[in-house]
């Protein structure tokens, strides 16, 4: 009996432990994911901008 309480006790440790690794990794991966997707949205409004001005110098020079 005392055994079994052991393995039990053992098993429900590991359990945490993998769960807990489990979690870190996800964060870490979100963390990445946040970083790359924080990048990708600064380069497409610095693309965005640099096409409103284009937009806008063109349509002045249209104008004069």
């Amino acid at each position: 009996m005392q055994d079994e309480e052991a393995y039990m006790t053992l098993n429900i440790q590991l359990k945490k432990r993998s769960s807990i690794q489990t979690f870190q990794f996800k964060c870490q991966d979100c963390s990445v994911m946040s970083h790359r997707y924080k990048i990708l949205l600064g380069i497409s409004g610095g693309l965005n901008g640099i096409l409103v001005l284009t937009l806008i110098i063109l349509s002045l020079l249209d104008f004069s």
